[in-house]
């Protein structure tokens, strides 16, 4: 057995006390930076993956905002050079659109959608995405709600007016700023 305080000891004349404390301190140091790397690197790993296509943020440019998608949209061949008197004109911009509840998710909600954020006027399922931000109002928005808290006072088939995040023509999926429960 080697005997550290032996003046005999090479170890002992070039660590002194101070330095073994040091030494010390900077392996406990070591061993938490490399748990709590672990840790970070295990729970980033074991967090559920994103659907691809999904926006899990609202857009953040004004081109981001502004683009309309495809859904809905009629061919340059299909529209008409003069719009007529019985047909309005879909502006290129809509930030909202109403629908029916078919389903409400832990996140989100599945909707018939009237069709006012189309081309086409036909109706189609669309997905209101929730965020932290997203708020819920009762009928005559006297009550309010912000975020996931939403979802739990929705229920299928209720009729709702939905605001989004970003113009809302020609999509089918899109983040909702603002939900409004119409009066029954």
């Amino acid at each position: 057995m080697i005997n550290l305080t032996s003046p005999k000891n090479s170890l002992n004349k070039k660590w002194g006390p101070d330095h073994k404390i040091l030494a010390l301190l900077a392996i406990v140091i070591l061993i938490i930076a490399g748990v709590l790397a672990l840790g970070l690197w295990l729970g980033k790993k074991s967090a559920a993956p994103q659907k691809e296509g999904i926006p899990t943020t609202p857009p953040e440019t004004t081109e981001e905002i502004l683009k309309q998608g495809d859904v809905g949209e009629l061919p340059s061949s299909e529209q008409p050079s003069q719009p007529s008197s019985n047909t309005p004109e879909l502006p290129p911009v809509i930030f909202n659109t109403t629908g029916k509840i078919t389903e409400v998710q832990k996140d989100r909600l599945m909707v018939e959608g009237s069709g006012s954020n189309f081309a086409d006027q036909k109706p189609r399922e669309i997905i209101v995405i929730f965020t932290a931000s997203t708020l819920t109002f009762e009928p005559g928005q006297k009550v309010k709600y912000q975020g996931l808290e939403g979802l739990k006072h929705l229920k299928t088939g209720v009729e709702i007016s939905i605001g989004g995040e970003e113009n809302l023509r020609g999509k089918t999926e899109f983040i909702a700023r603002t939900i409004n429960i119409s009066e029954s």
